[in-house]
């Protein structure tokens, strides 16, 4: 009985449920003969082996760094002399100690230490000796002993000699804890070297606290000058990159006429309400540190550019551990750029796309692309195999299955899918459909208009002056503008503003080509039309004044104007795929609607095309029919309204539900199959919900994919007691009402499905970033500088702290007047 007793109780110290027999040592000896404590002595190590391991890893598993650089036992070597341990001590780095000093590893209160077996019983560290001393009492775990940190770090040489244990060598003989450790803490030297550890960790986390600053106040007064100065050269460069303008100027000299550029015009400007300012710029202190110059420029550029924007980016990217890559390739003054975007849902469940770099290619072919982005990737330590989404243009370069960017990184990113841009998968359903002949010559006679007016200004005068005296006010402000060889949207509003002036236009060329109309309009636009211009005016004239082309024109308005929110809606950042497909399919929904009744809709059409033609005295007629015509519709009707019917509006609307059909394909195959997770659709009854798709897909992402199936059921009993308006019909609205303990694997699915892409509009805006940052007067800017401006341009609104800009500067850019940084190095 005496054996399982021991046995017992070991167990019972192995869970930290035994008290100590004593305050000073470890001691765990039970009343019994010799071979009892034996039998114990074997039996114990093997009952906490598990235990002990376990409670090893969770103690490295908890400390905030590496158990290598936490230990002090990894840095002092016992064997050797005190001479030599104090050289080694002085050769490691201030933050080598500190670490030390604040992140010691220290194992967990039910860790199992160690057993030595002194004195007649086992002994051991106990955990309640660290709060019995302090935080100068450490344990190391590869020697198994405990240390002094403070004389351990902090006493030289000679102050070392005058003792060892707990200092140059670790203490394990338990038994004289309270005679070795509870005498240590009084000793002289260890005052001394507790203040010393105490300054050093008070100047690492405060530095205006250092020793240095606080014996010098002018010193410090110095330092405090010159982090304003810099600062203020921070907000000036923040201004400039912010507002998109140049930096440099003609004569990058203060006191020099000329242009000295915007950003020491406005560090100029500052200095005027700024005396520490005023006196840099006027006496600098060191000719040789005025933070003004065009490398200095370049340096605080980078610092604000890539580590502070660009390293916040990156730090939620990696928080959201799955992202998407969106990127597009443009030409700068005969040079291939490459912005490059991310798209990922942020701590706050919100769908966010951002703006990540800039780079240069040699070349645009996708393998030249693809080494490009995983460069990137690598180089800002994110994780290609995260990538769960590709969002490109439909370029062979891009979409190719073999060669193309999204199969080269599919090779790193097996899951990372490829969606063609939606955006232009909506323009070239516009530009196929306008493939039509009769279609596309109407739509290059108004381009041809368009341009007639806007490229002369005695032309473009012309007609402004005829809508002004005809028209109160049209609300815009130019009569014509030119159609958008890319967005709906600006080709949608080019079309309103033809239709609104047409009747002007008309006026305006029978100005230039019949010389009507003179005595209303002055002299000056109505004299001086004579050969040329007078020839292309009467050509246009004929041409508008033609009721074909009266009919197509407002058919093509009429029926695509249902493009025109769906455009500007696929351009937003915060749309998820299953709201895209919703909108696109709600568009096509029209426009099957529309053909089944395009009799009524067409008959709507033509009675505004025949008031419109009366306006400018057009009658309604049709082609003359000719018994072998290859390029012009030829169908048989008995009438002007039926031949239009026929061999125009039939076969447009028929092109552009075709179009939809094929080009929006990709996206409902995507879109179905993540539709099961949307609470909308998975409580209608006549919805067939099936994930199974998507659940073998990202099977390795989801916590426990294989009780998927109960968690849609608690999914859709949560949202089925509740009304209509209330249940989510979005990605990212229902993934803001899935809580992430209760749904892990719903919750995991629809990140995954907001972080897919929908558009590369995002590309697109940098691009337009770059437009207006690379200008002919910036042409020769580099690579890096690009890239940072842009950064700061696109993120206006982010919030940054211009003293953490100092600070990092200082670190990265140490110069001869002193700052904060450069003493804490």
């Amino acid at each position: 009985m005496s054996f399982f007793c021991c046995i017992y109780l070991v167990s019972q110290h192995v869970e930290g449920e035994l008290p100590a027999a004593s305050s000073s040592s470890n001691e765990t000896a039970l009343p019994g003969n010799s071979a009892v404590e034996e039998q114990r002595d074997a039996a114990a190590p093997e009952v906490a082996e598990d235990v002990r391991v376990r409670q090893a890893a969770e103690c490295e598993v908890a400390q905030p760094s590496s158990v290598l650089d936490s230990d002090l036992g990894f840095f002092i070597d016992a064997t050797k002399s005190i001479e030599e341990i104090a050289q080694a001590v002085c050769q490691m780095s201030d933050g080598q100690k500190y670490n030390l000093v604040k992140n010691h590893v220290r194992p967990s209160k039910h860790f199992i230490f160690p057993t030595t077996f002194i004195g007649g019983c086992n002994r051991a560290f106990r955990y309640d000796w660290f709060e019995e001393h302090g935080w100068w009492l450490v344990y190391s775990m590869k020697l198994d002993g405990a240390f002094c940190i403070c004389c351990a770090l902090f006493l030289n040489a000679t102050e070392r000699k005058q003792s060892t244990s707990l200092i140059n060598a670790p203490f394990s003989k338990w038994h004289k804890k309270t005679k070795i450790i509870g005498s240590h803490q009084s000793k002289a030297n260890h005052l001394v070297a507790f203040e010393r550890a105490k300054l050093f960790r008070q100047s690492h986390e405060n530095p205006n606290t250092r020793i240095s600053v606080r014996m010098d106040s002018a010193k410090e007064t110095n330092i405090k000058e010159n982090r304003h100065i810099l600062k203020c050269v921070a907000e000036a460069v923040l201004y400039c990159g912010r507002q998109c303008i140049a930096l440099r100027g003609s004569a990058e000299q203060q006191h020099c006429s000329g242009n000295p550029g915007n950003f020491l015009a406005l560090l100029k400007l500052l200095s005027n309400h700024d005396e520490k300012l005023k006196q840099h710029l006027e006496k600098p202190k060191l000719k040789n540190a005025t933070y003004l110059s065009p490398q200095s420029q370049n340096e605080m550029i980078d610092v604000i550019g890539k580590h502070m924007i660009q390293a916040k980016i990156v730090e939620e990217v990696r928080h959201a551990q799955m992202y998407t890559v969106l990127a597009d390739e443009v030409t700068s003054h005969n040079e291939e750029l490459m912005p490059m975007c991310v798209r990922f849902v942020d701590k706050d469940l919100n769908i966010r796309e951002e703006l990540l770099e800039i780079c240069t290619l040699p070349r645009i072919t996708g393998r030249h692309i693809a080494s490009a982005i995983k460069d990137v990737l690598s180089h800002l330590s994110i994780e290609i195999a995260d990538c769960r989404g590709q969002g490109y243009d439909g370029a062979s370069n891009m979409s190719s299955e073999n060669v193309g960017v999204q199969a080269l990184i599919k090779k790193d990113a097996p899951k990372a899918v490829y969606m063609h841009c939606n955006g232009h998968c909506l323009n070239l359903v516009i530009a196929r459909s306008c493939a039509l002949p009769v279609v596309r010559n109407m739509i290059d006679k108004m381009k041809y208009i368009v341009m007639f007016f806007t490229c002369s200004p005695k032309r473009e005068h012309l007609l402004k002056e005829v809508v002004d005296k005809e028209a109160h006010s049209t609300g815009k402000r130019k009569p014509l503008i030119d159609l958008s060889r890319t967005r709906w949207a600006a080709r949608h509003d080019a079309y309103s503003h033809f239709y609104s002036a047409f009747v002007f236009i008309i006026k305006a060329l029978e100005v230039m080509a019949q010389g009507l109309h003179t005595e209303e309009y002055s002299e000056d636009v109505t004299s001086g039309w004579e050969g040329k211009y007078k020839a292309e005016a009467y050509g246009l004239l004929s041409g508008l004044q033609n009721f074909g082309f009266i009919l197509t024109f407002l058919t093509v308005y009429q029926v695509l104007s249902h493009l025109a929110g769906i455009t500007v809606k696929l351009q937003s950042t915060s749309l998820d795929i299953i709201e895209a497909f919703s909108m696109v399919d709600e568009v096509k929904s029209v426009y099957k609607e529309l053909r089944e009744t395009i009799d009524d809709d067409f008959n709507q059409i033509y009675e505004q095309a025949v008031r419109m033609a009366a306006q400018v005295n057009v009658e309604p007629t049709q082609p003359r029919a000719a018994g072998r015509q290859k390029h012009r519709e030829n169908v048989p009707a008995e009438g002007v309204k039926e031949y239009y019917l026929r061999n125009m509006t039939i076969p447009f609307l028929d092109h552009v539900i075709s179009e939809f059909e094929s080009r929006f394909s990709p996206l409902s195959v995507t879109a179905s199959r993540l539709m099961g997770l949307i609470p909308s659709v998975q409580c209608n009854s006549d919805v067939t919900v099936d994930i199974s798709e998507a659940v073998a897909l990202y099977q390795d992402d989801l916590p426990s994919p294989e009780v998927i199936d109960q968690e849609l059921k608690r999914w859709k009993l949560k949202w089925q007691v509740k009304a209509l308006h209330q249940r989510p019909s979005s990605c990212a609205s229902a993934i803001k009402e899935c809580d992430e303990m209760m749904y892990p694997n719903i919750f995991k699915l629809l990140k995954i499905a907001c972080t897919l892409p929908v558009t590369s509009c995002e590309c697109e805006r940098s691009a337009s970033v770059l437009r207006r940052l690379n200008t002919f007067m910036r042409s020769s800017m580099g690579e890096d500088r690009m890239s940072s401006l842009a950064l700061i341009h696109t993120h206006y609104d982010m919030a940054l702290d211009l003293d953490e800009a100092v600070d990092l500067y200082s670190k990265m850019h140490p110069r001869r007047l002193e700052l904060m940084s450069v003493l804490m190095q």
